[in-house]
């Protein structure tokens, strides 16, 4: 079964089609949809009706060449807040939804304007609590992100987050560090056997901030970890830069075994990776 799944950027939207292959999957197609306008700012934010509907009708023309019914959405960092939790052990499902809209309102404002995604970090056994980390996804981006897609005809099987779709892709590691360079904000997490043990992400004022933060974070973070890099902002002087002031082994981040690229869009990694990660992880509950 083929799988479809769409990025929203900024400035553009990307599909990508995943095919089954003999050693996993397949990339079998990515196209762009560019935007003049701020996607994330102008229509999941403000719902600006004209950009929105004028958008709605783009995606619609493009995805009208697919087959595929179900899609999933892959959403990257904008306008998302995150806080690290400690919850009690053993909780039912709806005592865990409980305390995470306890944190939540803790946290947030209003907080009832936001969904939680709660990913788990690595286990202390010994430890009363278990740690979580909780994202925040305002809830008008998901209702505009409905609407953006309603002319398609096609359903939203799931939303991902840039940063977690990505972090799926590497569960055999054994120790990495994952930079993710977009144009307003940073966020970086490190991984033992594919379990997260923690996560930052701060937002950025002005683009060229951002080398000079991500090498700080990386020498915070202590270790000898090597460190992949995705993301609209990663390019070879920004790898370079980092890896001669942190001393570590950092490159674009790479497709895990089993996954076949075509290699016209090996270049086109750092951007659509986390679509692939939130394509792969679709296709798993499609199961």
């Amino acid at each position: 079964m083929t799988h479809l799944s769409l990025l929203i950027e900024s400035d553009r939207v990307i599909l990508v089609q995943l095919t089954p292959s003999a050693s996993g999957f397949a990339v079998s197609k990515v196209e762009t949809i560019g935007s003049k306008t701020n996607i994330y700012q102008n229509i999941l934010d403000k719902g600006d009706p004209k950009q929105l509907t004028d958008h709605s009708k783009i995606i619609a023309e493009k995805l009208s060449a697919y087959s595929e019914i179900d899609i999933s959405v892959c959403l990257n960092l904008t306008g998302i807040k995150s806080v690290m939790a400690k919850l009690n052990r053993h909780l039912s499902e709806e005592e865990f939804e409980e305390e995470c809209q306890r944190e939540a309102e803790i946290f947030l404002i209003e907080s009832d304007e936001y969904e939680i995604e709660a990913v788990k970090l690595a286990d202390e056994p010994n430890a009363p609590f278990e740690k979580y980390q909780l994202f925040f996804v305002p809830k008008r981006f998901l209702t505009r992100l409905q609407m953006l897609l309603l002319p398609s005809g096609k359903n939203i099987a799931m939303v991902e987050l840039s940063h977690i779709a990505v972090q799926s892709l590497y569960e055999a590691k054994s120790q990495l560090a994952i930079l993710e360079l977009a144009k307003d904000y940073l966020a970086i997490s490190k991984l033992t056997n594919g379990v997260p043990t923690m996560f930052h992400h701060w937002t950025l004022e002005a683009e060229t901030d951002i080398a000079y933060f991500a090498t700080n974070e990386l020498k915070a973070l202590g270790g000898k970890s090597p460190v992949s890099v995705f993301g609209s902002l990663t390019n070879e002087s920004i790898l370079r830069f980092i890896q001669e002031a942190t001393g570590l082994a950092v490159q674009i981040a790479s497709l895990p075994s089993g996954l076949i690229i075509q290699n016209e869009w090996v270049k086109e990694l750092p951007l659509i990776l986390p679509l692939i990660g939130c394509a792969m992880k679709a296709a798993e509950v499609a199961e």
